[in-house]
Parts: structure tokens; C-alpha cells; sequence
């Protein structure tokens, strides 16, 4: 039997997974129908695996990708982080699928954006911070870590990774028959509308919010988070991921719950901006138990969020509009991430994130980067179809558009 370690290593949390054959491969080329997609490929790529989620510790030396990348080339962190993610992943599989040795491992795939590969790899990552953002490798070559094989799997550009590669390469297969909007809701938004004719991808930079980054109470979707909330009269009634309490702190779906439902509730303008003085200035306590477990909303809170819809929403404009396509011609609206794990999407529509044009289109594929990587480990073989995919994707830059900028701040107000 391989044992096989699949990692997607994200801006906010690491997923592994430990991926046990006995020489029968179950990938399945996925959402399979004619002229649609409708049954995800994650689903069979997730089977017989165990799984489990940690925080980056790279978190220290910046939430979001940018920042990450500047301490890494101005302040010469880059080693410290590749130890740091190194010994997270090497810690976390021990302990958590209690393995006998390292090299009990047969390979380790790995999935994640272009720069948390480049800081896994130690590969110099200083032509990503300024123009024109050239990465030192899009395809980082195989090596052996402490004896074991890694495989990487390849990125679109700088800041369109992996990501969105892998959970299109898990998911679904190339040619696309209609039209498809697939998301990646991380730190990093990643956007890919894949037509016949090819698939164009972009990036937007959102912020960490939909990862629970940067807020006064934000943590990554974990156990402990917040990530459901019901507000009615003013009361709040929460739920976390594992159903523990007191809870830790918000995620990224549990603020976007707790938008729409302050919006529901009046307590949000259009502009977002709390209608009570003492909210503005206090924020809106989720949960208060006593006055040392109490988490609370702040006006910034809502700003994040803002921040977020209002550059994801601008992107998904942007594409259609370079496609010259209709919102109208989109068959199927994926929302990928752990963000879109636990993300209810009529709330989230009424806060204007997903267009509501495309609700009824919408599908949340979980961590479909992971699944890509647990998918390529099973059929290393499969490689070259995800170099393919690269060939055929194209990426829109959207730095110096003016018709981006408009529309990310008409977005921002509800």
C-alpha cells in the first residue's frame, strides 16, 4: 500500500491529507453532463482520505499575500518561513496520521498559491513584488525532501496559483462545453471564466476577510469560529464550526452571515455604516457571555468586508466584460475555498457578493485545491493534463483598468 501526503498550503491554513492506495486509482473526471457540470470530482477525490487543518504560522509575518512577500524579500525572512511551513507540515503529519517515519511517505503533492509554493521551495520570490511580477518558477521542478519525492503542481502567473488550476484540474474537465465562473475565495481572490474557446483567469486582491484575516475578531475556519449568525430585534443567536462554545473568534462566512443579517435586521445602512451611534462606536456584540468572553463587530469589521465584495464583485465584471460575455451566459457559478465551505449563499447574496443573477447557479466546491492535490497524487501519470490546462488560460490584468476601479467602489455599498 502508498501511503501519499496531499497538501494545499493556503495564505491563512494548511490542509493535509493522507491519501492510502492499494494500486486502485478513484479519480473521477468530474460534473460530467453534456452541456453542464453538476457532481463534483472533490467528492470522489475526498473519499478514504483523512484529513485535517492547521494555521499557516507564516501568519506572523503578514495576513495577506503581499505583505507575506514583502517581509520575505525586505526584512530576508524567506528561510525562516520555508522552516517555518516545513516543519508545521512535517509536525502536523506525524501527529495527526501517526506515521512511523518520514519516509513512510511514498511522495508529498503539493497544491497552493504561486508564493507559498516559491516560500516552500525557497525559491527567490523578489520579482513578484514589483513589475511585472515574474515568479522564479511557475512549474517548480520535483525534489526530495529527507528522502521523500515532492511534486508541485504548476501555477497560471504570479498571483493566479495553483489554486484555481487544481480545483479546476479535480473538478472538471478540459474542454468546457458552457460557460463556467469558478472561484477561489481566499486571502487572494482567484477568478477563472472558462468558455470553449479557452479559460481567462485574473486575481484580485481582497484583503484577508473571507479568511477571517485582519479583523478584531477574525481567525481562520477552524475549530472554535464563528460561522453562522441569525440576528432578529437586535438578538443574536451564533454557531461555530465544530458547535463548541464560547467560541473563538469569526471567520470569513461568519462575517459575511453577520452582514447580511445586520442588514436584514436595519442595523446596517447601504453604505455600511452601523445606524447606532453606540454600535459605531462599540461595534455589535455576536456573543457575550461576561465581560471578559465577548466578541464584537466594529465599524472596520464591516469596512473589510466591504473591501472584500467590493474587489471580488469588480473582478467577475471585469471578466465577463474582457469575454464579452452576458452574466446571463454563465451555467454554473463555483465557489471554491474553505471561505465557501460553510457560506450560506442567499445571505451572501444579499450582501451583493454573489451576483444575484447567478444564485441559482451557484455551487460551493469546498477545498477544491486539496482535492486537486489528493487527485494528482493518486495519478501522478496525470500531470500533463494540468500543464495543459496552463497552456490554455489566459491571464486578464486588471492594475492599470479604470472600469475595475469604478466598479470595486460601486460594490463596496450594499
Amino acid at each position: 500500500m502508498t501511503r501519499c501526503l496531499a497538501v494545499d498550503i493556503g495564505t491563512t491554513t494548511v490542509e493535509l491529507a493522507l491519501v492510502e492506495e492499494s494500486g486502485h486509482s478513484s479519480m473521477a473526471v468530474a460534473w460530467g453532463k453534456e452541456n453542464g457540470y453538476n457532481t463534483p470530482g472533490k467528492v470522489e477525490a475526498f473519499r478514504g482520505v483523512k484529513r485535517v487543518t492547521i494555521a499557516n504560522p507564516q501568519r506572523l509575518y503578514g495576513s495577506d499575500v503581499l505583505s507575506r512577500m514583502n517581509n520575505a524579500v525586505t526584512r530576508g525572512l524567506a528561510k525562516t518561513m520555508q522552516t517555518q511551513i516545513r516543519s508545521a507540515i512535517m509536525d502536523t503529519a506525524f501527529s495527526a496520521f501517526s506515521l512511523s517515519s518520514w519516509q513512510a511517505l511514498s511522495s508529498v503533492v503539493l497544491s497552493g498559491n504561486t508564493l507559498m509554493l516559491h516560500l516552500f521551495h525557497g525559491l527567490d520570490t523578489s520579482g513578484m513584488l514589483t513589475a511585472p511580477f515574474t515568479p522564479a518558477q511557475l512549474a517548480p521542478p520535483a525534489v526530495l525532501w529527507d528522502g521523500v519525492p515532492v511534486l508541485s503542481m504548476p501555477a497560471v502567473s504570479a498571483f493566479v496559483g495553483v489554486d484555481i488550476l487544481s480545483g479546476l484540474y479535480a473538478s472538471f474537465s478540459y474542454p468546457f462545453t458552457a460557460p463556467l465562473l469558478f472561484a477561489d475565495l481566499g486571502t487572494n481572490g482567484e477568478l477563472a471564466l472558462c468558455t470553449p474557446d479557452g479559460i481567462l483567469v485574473t486575481s484580485v486582491a481582497a484583503g484577508p476577510a473571507f479568511e477571517g484575516g485582519n479583523l478584531s475578531i477574525g481567525m481562520p475556519a477552524i475549530s472554535g469560529a464563528i460561522d453562522s449568525v441569525t440576528i432578529k430585534n437586535g438578538f443574536c443567536r451564533i454557531h461555530t464550526i465544530d458547535g463548541s462554545l464560547p467560541p473563538r473568534g469569526l471567520c470569513g462566512s461568519g462575517l459575511t452571515e453577520a452582514v447580511a443579517e445586520l442588514l436584514q435586521d436595519g442595523l446596517l445602512d447601504r453604505h455600511g455604516s452601523f445606524v447606532h451611534a453606540s454600535h459605531r462606536e462599540n461595534g455589535f456584540a455576536l456573543y457575550a457571555q461576561n465581560a471578559s468572553q465577548r466578541l464584537t463587530l466594529t465599524q472596520d469589521d464591516i469596512r473589510a468586508f466591504q473591501v472584500a465584495k467590493g474587489a471580488f464583485r469588480a473582478g467577475i465584471d471585469a471578466l465577463l466584460r474582457a469575454a464579452g460575455l452576458p452574466m446571463s451566459a454563465i451555467h454554473s457559478f463555483v465557489l471554491a475555498g474553505s471561505f465557501g465551505s460553510h457560506l450560506d449563499s442567499k445571505k451572501a447574496s444579499s450582501t451583493g457578493l454573489i451576483p444575484k443573477a447567478l444564485l441559482s447557479r451557484t455551487v460551493f466546491a469546498g477545498k477544491d485545491s486539496l482535492a486537486g492535490a489528493i487527485s494528482l497524487a493518486r495519478q501522478p501519470e496525470d500531470y500533463p493534463r494540468l500543464t495543459d490546462l496552463c497552456q490554455h488560460a489566459s491571464h486578464l490584468s486588471l492594475a492599470d483598468s479604470a472600469a475595475f476601479k469604478e466598479a470595486y467602489l460601486r460594490y463596496m455599498d450594499f
